[in-house]
């Protein structure tokens, strides 16, 4: 077997296409590069691109592909296009197997950054590859976009709904579907009208907004608004993370206003937060031992602490709603009559989303799923050091925990 054999055995041509040359030229720094040109006997029939009717070729036009590394060389493909006349379209340029219309890449070439771009930075997998990252990144998204449009989400029935940061105060909201732990919207913003959003793009990809059950989320009002008006026979279930998170905010609010109240208490809690936000078991002896000596003295935090610990107890032990609403009723009253402002406070959100955190008792949702994927996008968001375009760093969203079929050949 030749080189030109390897090649073609490599590169998989059907017919009539066949390898004519296969030469290492050097580019303008003096840098070899392999080219492959491609060729076709005369008088071979194509198909039309639109109809399938086959044509003689009757002129061509030049293009070239890049094509995967030959070891650590440049490669290119070159092949002279047909076109062929059908009598119901016309002129056309007629298709190859071996590249997406109107790419200036392989389609083998598209599928291994596609694949790297997964777990790299893509200004890092250009640097690889010797091209500009723009160039990468318009057929990363046009896989991405393609694998989107085929999405079917009509046996959803349970979704979480959260926010992350995008940079500084600025939010993008993400939709996960909860069975297939996937990610399955991603929008600008953290308002009602990201839901509304959601709804447009969830009932495109024939999914029936009658037919959610579930919605977790956290405790932003724009949600529930745009919940209620959207998904009328769902069970909203505020996240139980997030709520232990609002009273450990509350918490490490009255121990920072107390510290403020003299020497003695400064003395006191010094170097003490995370004796409060942490559970028992993730501490220390020496920490333990320091938390019950502060329990015992008539600190304010200590009953804020207190507080916590019910909560906490409550998600943990009560096996139904019931138990949960009447234990709940009994820490409400503590937190209004406790005289910390914090607690207070605290305990007008739980008023204000009672029954939703109540739901939790019935159906057991969580936000966790959404959690991980958190970590995921936060991580994407560090590898790239921020993303020139906001449409980028939702595709790598979409890319990193869509679980979409990226199979470049079938959307060729």
């Amino acid at each position: 077997m030749n080189t030109t054999d390897i090649f073609a055995a490599a590169l998989n041509l059907p017919e009539p296409w066949s390898i004519a040359k296969v030469e290492f030229k050097p580019d303008s720094t003096g840098t070899m590069e392999l080219h492959i040109e491609l060729s076709f006997p005369r008088g071979s029939k194509f198909a039309c691109p639109e109809c399938g009717t086959e044509a003689t070729a009757y002129d061509t036009t030049p293009r070239t592909w890049r094509h995967l590394n030959f070891f650590q060389y440049k490669t290119y493909i070159h092949a002279d296009l047909p076109r062929v006349k059908c009598g119901e379209h016309g002129v056309k340029t007629v298709s190859v197997p071996w590249a997406r219309e109107g790419s200036g890449f392989t389609l083998l070439f598209e599928g291994w950054v596609v694949e790297l771009a997964k777990h790299l930075p893509v200004a890092t997998i250009a640097n690889m590859v010797g091209e500009h990252d723009t160039r990468l990144w318009r057929f990363i998204k046009h896989y991405v976009d393609e694998a989107r449009t085929r999405e079917d989400y009509s046996e959803v029935t349970a979704i979480g709904i959260d926010e992350t940061s995008k940079k500084g105060h600025k939010y993008v909201t993400v939709v996960v579907d909860l069975s297939q732990r996937k990610v399955i919207y991603v929008t600008n913003g953290k308002d009602a009208s990201t839901v509304d959003r959601f709804a447009e793009d969830f009932a495109a990809h024939k999914g029936d907004a009658e037919a959610i059950k579930i919605v977790t989320c956290d405790m932003s009002l724009g949600f529930k608004k745009g919940i209620n008006e959207h998904f009328v026979n769902s069970n909203t279930v505020i996240d139980k993370f997030h709520v232990i998170k609002h009273i450990n905010e509350a918490l490490d609010e009255v121990r920072r206003d107390e510290v403020k109240q003299g020497p003695w208490y400064k003395y006191l809690l010094n170097k003490s937060k995370w004796l409060w936000l942490k559970n028992d078991a993730n501490l220390t002896d020496k920490q333990l031992e320091r938390k019950e000596s502060l329990m015992r003295k008539r600190l304010k935090t200590a009953r804020a602490y207190a507080m916590r610990v019910t909560l906490q107890d409550i998600y943990e032990t009560s096996f139904d709603r019931t138990t949960a609403e009447d234990r709940l009723k009994q820490l409400y009253n503590w937190l209004v009559r406790s005289r910390l402002s914090p607690m207070k406070k605290f305990a007008g959100l739980l008023k204000n989303h009672w029954q939703e955190i109540l739901n939790y008792f019935d159906h057991r949702y969580t936000n966790a799923i959404l959690e991980g994927m958190n970590s995921i996008i936060q991580n994407i968001k560090r590898r790239a050091r921020g993303f020139r375009n906001d449409e980028y760093f939702k595709t790598m969203i979409y890319l990193g925990c869509g679980k979409l079929d990226l199979d470049v050949r079938r959307q060729s």
